[in-house]
């Protein structure tokens, strides 16, 4: 699953890989936030791609860009390289009933993340070639970057190589979707990794995040905190986005020192009393029911049973009083 190399490219070496692309025809399917950033990145890099979408807002928004617009079995059968960019658990019947039989013999095939590649929802011929470029990034972000000549990071892998060439290909796509430039990077990773940090991320501390807050919420009202000074100081002032870019560009404790000494004392002293032993025991086995297909398969049943719990779960969050005082705020911020 890891690699234990580290493998970490930040440009290309002297092969003439862009020869394994040509003038081949790269079909995007699916016109939302990471397709229109990443066929944006690639046309405006000198590919020549189409668009495969069903009759809706996005596929207005592809023609407004400028895109020629297929529906997905016509666009399938143009394209030679064709990147899965359509939400996971819509992508294994978009799959079966729209690409599959419209394949090309010898197309390649790129997803944006390994969850149905690793699970086997998706099981591409023989004669696919099969390759991974998942951002770690916000499919905008993925265009601002490229528009002011910045990279972004990705892991990356090779599902499927039936032609052995599927690493040059994967580099070429990397290079033109503008991951090498300043700031850019690709990590060679694998479908079972990405899966892995993927939902373990949202599993464990982005999950996490929602509810302590909510808890902080009670808490700090119960106390006499009114409503919005909570809230502005948990996420609406905008400090929490601060601190993700101070991470992003200085590390993860490094980020420390642009906070005063009384909140880094407050965090160094505080913030281990929450991660106690049976914390790192529900990671554990979150962990290992990520690898072992338990919520792949509770999600599967989720989705063949109308999303009960989901939407359910969606409409008690809306009735948290902080919900109300929220709007109530974001109102007068004329958000």
């Amino acid at each position: 699953m890891t690699n234990e190399k580290n493998i970490i490219i930040t440009k290309l070496d002297n092969k003439d890989y862009f020869s394994e692309i040509g003038n081949k025809i790269i079909g995007i399917i699916g016109y939302g936030n990471q397709g229109k950033s990443q066929a944006l990145n690639l046309r405006d890099s000198g590919l020549n791609v189409i668009v495969g979408n069903v009759n809706d807002n996005y596929a207005k928004d592809a023609e407004k860009d400028g895109f020629k617009v297929y529906d997905i079995p016509e666009a399938v059968k143009k394209s030679d390289i064709i990147f899965l960019l359509i939400p996971d658990e819509i992508q294994k019947n978009i799959y079966k009933n729209h690409i599959e039989p419209n394949i090309k013999i010898g197309a390649t095939l790129v997803f944006a993340s390994g969850y149905n590649y690793f699970y086997g929802f998706i099981r591409p011929r023989s004669d696919i070639t099969v390759l991974m470029i998942a951002p770690r990034m916000i499919g905008w972000g993925v265009r601002d970057v490229y528009v002011n000549d910045q990279g972004f990071p990705s892991l990356v892998a090779v599902g499927q190589d039936p032609n052995n060439n599927g690493y040059s290909i994967l580099m070429t796509l990397c290079d033109r979707l503008g991951m090498f430039r300043k700031g850019g990077c690709a990590v060679l990773s694998s479908f079972k990794e990405e899966t892995l940090v993927d939902l373990l991320s949202e599993h464990s501390w982005v999950g996490v995040m929602l509810y302590s807050f909510r808890a902080y919420y009670d808490v700090a009202t119960e106390l006499g905190a009114s409503p919005a000074s909570v809230i502005l100081e948990l996420y609406a002032s905008g400090e929490l986005a601060e601190i993700a870019k101070s991470m992003r560009d200085m590390g993860l404790f490094n980020q420390l020192k642009t906070h005063s000494r009384t909140s880094q004392y407050g965090q160094l002293t505080r913030g281990p009393l929450y991660i106690t032993d049976e914390f790192k025991k529900t990671l554990k086995n979150e962990a290992i029911n990520i690898l072992n297909g338990t919520f792949a398969r509770e999600w599967n049943d989720e989705e063949n049973n109308g999303y009960i719990v989901y939407n359910r779960l969606h409409e008690m969050a809306k009735e948290h009083p902080m919900e109300t005082e929220e709007r109530k705020l974001y109102k007068i911020l004329g958000r």
